[in-house]
């Protein structure tokens, strides 16, 4: 009995971890008919057929949406929205500033995509050339910076 409790102990752990999956790419896609969430190189999935069509449901990857770490100044509130984006987003300042802030919007592989200096309290920043995925958006005082967001573009 006592070897047997470990065995029955490891056999039923091996299925207690039902939604993890490592997976090589994956994402979304969208048509007149609706929009659906995919996974490539996915080993498990379950499927369901129906006569109006099939579904493939699988495992998704969720993705965090939410701040960067990073190094914030006292006296400045930033805030961005909307956030995830269709196309137009807008970084606020709330505090008045006595020296120039500066953005750098960065794409998943970190290559700088869109900058611009001497930020007005509101600025928006149109992501409609950019290819939906998540970007980084670092704003800098100085050259320094301030804080960074993660941002979501979406179709």
């Amino acid at each position: 009995m006592k070897i047997l409790s470990p065995i029955i102990f490891l056999f039923i752990s091996a299925f207690a971890f039902g939604q993890s999956n490592t997976v090589s790419a994956g994402g979304d896609a969208e048509g007149d008919n609706g929009s659906v969430s995919f996974s490539i190189g996915q080993v498990v999935y379950t499927s369901a057929q129906s006569a109006t069509g099939n579904i493939n449901q699988g495992v998704q990857q969720p993705f965090d949406v939410g701040v960067v770490t990073g190094v914030e100044e006292l006296g400045i509130n930033l805030s961005v929205y909307p956030n995830p984006t269709s196309g137009l987003l807008t970084l606020t300042v709330d505090q008045a500033e006595t020296q120039p802030l500066s953005f750098e919007l960065f794409d998943a592989s970190g290559r700088s995509v869109a900058s611009k200096d001497n930020l007005s309290a509101s600025t928006q920043i149109s992501l409609d050339a950019f290819a939906s995925g998540i970007y980084t958006l670092s704003v800098y005082r100085s050259n320094k910076p301030v804080k960074s967001f993660r941002i979501v573009r979406n179709y």
